[in-house]
């Protein structure tokens, strides 16, 4: 199964935004993914194994060279939030 890991500072309070976002347009569109939260400091390069991060923190270099890194904050303004989850579908769609 693809895999989304949403990332922000303390994998509570943005991620969860991020995750009902994601996961409502996700379903809207018939597309299956397992999606996790995560804090920034809990990632680490040899575990990752998600197809995409989307997040609102900014990701240490070693993990954007595994793994698509897309910004979460327009889906917290709202600008620009049409687009972000396209690209994540178009990434999880290509892997």
């Amino acid at each position: 199964m693809k895999k989304i890991y949403l990332v922000c500072a303390t994998g509570i309070a943005t991620s969860t935004m991020l995750r009902a976002k994601i996961e409502n347009y996700l379903q809207e569109n018939g597309i299956k993914v397992g999606v996790n939260q995560y804090r920034v400091t809990e990632l680490r390069p040899d575990r990752i194994d998600a197809d995409v991060i989307v997040s609102t923190t900014e990701i240490p270099a070693e993990i954007k060279d595994k793994v698509p890194v897309i910004s979460g904050l327009p889906l917290i303004t709202g600008i620009g939030e049409k687009e972000v989850l396209e690209k994540v579908v178009e990434i999880i769609k290509r892997k």
